[in-house]
């Protein structure tokens, strides 16, 4: 604690802001996602089945346009960028006050879904280019540990505002990113590096001269092997971390009666958000580069173990024990596929490598259809051992990309191309 204490205190203005601000949109962010199926329902008007395509369809979206919004990341100045797009999420919501019909709605919630990804890939460029390499992997499990913070706490700040009107959670989620946004804007020149007094007009051209154009990004990305496993890795790992209380939902209704399987899920809810808030920076801040895999194969195993031991019984300790390891799983492989991207990301394409890396969040969306299948068509223990073998595959690609990182580091220094 002391030491988490002294690098709170020993981080510049500049990155407190950022974390400060990263709190606030996570705060946000979940006030809204629990009120926002109810606000589709009873407000707007959707069935069911509409609620969960423009959800889902809005998530994948903005998922799927956060790669293009890393390249623009690369090409502009990321604080202005943020701004920008503080300021447009804080008019979207309050558009949501107003706009009732299921067409209008619907285009918000791309927008903003498209917005909040770019946002989370500018901001870890940000991040990355501010914090010393050596201190980045704790920066990013101190961010993480903020963002659940909010995950626990904005849902009930939402429902709260629901008693002021159906408009509620919006005012609450665009005032508090409000209130955010204002030191960003007051000390934005803190957030820009020093480029050592270089002419603008020089640094305009050096910019566009290091920056590729948007196809030869792709071009670069696809070629990157370690970017490609480490994605594929990504994507299949967080399948199963991901949607934890969507997948165990489903679960639990299937072998319990209905109040003892929400009984349940709020305990899962509660132990997996304790762990990750109490342990992510302990952990995390122990990640180095050169034991990534080491870490990454602690990880998976814990995902593997919390796993099984759901499977084994439905008594309300024997989830929380099984919750418990398999969060420490999701505090290690977080942070160490940050610290991974961040490692072997061109200075010129570090958002880019982030908004590629961001598309492992297609994996929350698949996670729930696999599992749904499962349940339907087997029996429902299979589930968990099916997931065991989507993380341990995870795991594999892990490895292949640290073993291709090796080669490459190899190559460079043998002076051949990689």
């Amino acid at each position: 604690m002391r030491n988490f204490l002294t690098m709170i205190r020993e981080l510049p203005f500049a990155m407190k802001v950022l974390l400060v601000s990263t709190a606030a949109r996570g705060l946000s962010f979940f006030a809204i996602l629990a009120y926002m199926p109810i606000y589709l329902y009873d407000t707007v008007g959707m069935g069911g089945a509409g609620i969960g395509y423009v959800i889902g369809g809005s998530v994948l979206v903005g998922t799927v346009a956060s790669v293009y919004g890393g390249y623009v990341a690369d090409r502009v100045t990321k604080i202005n960028l943020i701004v920008a797009l503080d300021t447009a999420i804080v008019l979207l919501y309050l558009s949501l006050t107003v706009l009732h019909d299921p067409l209008s709605v619907t285009a918000v919630l791309l927008l903003t879904n498209v917005a909040s990804s770019t946002m989370g890939v500018a901001g870890s460029a940000l991040l990355s280019e501010l914090v010393p390499p050596e201190n980045r992997t704790k920066v990013f499990s101190l961010r993480y540990s903020l963002q659940n913070i909010g995950a626990a706490v904005g849902p009930f700040l939402g429902v709260a505002t629901v008693a002021v009107g159906s408009g509620g959670p919006f005012v609450l989620s665009a005032g508090i990113i409000g209130a955010s946004l204002l030191p960003l804007v007051i000390f934005r020149r803190r957030f820009v590096p020093d480029v050592n007094a270089t002419p603008a007009a020089a640094a305009e051209e050096q910019a566009e001269e290091e920056t590729p154009r948007f196809r030869d990004v792709l071009r670069t990305m696809r070629s990157d092997r370690r970017l490609a496993y480490f994605t594929i890795g990504g994507v299949l790992s967080i399948v199963v971390y991901g949607p934890l209380l969507t997948f165990m939902s489903q679960y639990l209704v299937l072998v319990e009666d209905r109040d003892v399987a929400y009984r349940l899920v709020a305990y899962i809810s509660a132990a997996n958000a304790a762990v990750v808030i109490t342990s992510q920076y302990v952990l995390g801040s122990r990640l180095k580069q050169d034991t990534l895999l080491k870490w990454l194969t602690l990880g998976t195993a814990a995902f593997a173990v919390g796993l099984l031991a759901m499977s084994l019984s439905t008594n309300a300790a024997v989830i929380v024990a099984a919750v418990v390891v398999f969060s420490l799983g999701e505090v290690i492989v977080v942070p160490a596929e940050f610290t991974f991207i961040d490692s072997i990301a061109p200075e010129n394409l570090r958002g880019s490598y982030f908004g590629a890396q961001n598309l492992i969040h297609i994996g929350i969306a698949l996670g729930p259809i696999l599992c749904g299948f499962l349940l339907q068509h087997f029996a429902p223990v299979v589930m968990f051992y099916v997931l065991v073998a989507v993380v341990v595959a995870s795991w594999w690609f892990y490895v292949i990309g640290c073993l291709a990182t090796v080669a490459s580091g190899a190559a460079v220094k043998a002076g051949s191309p990689v």
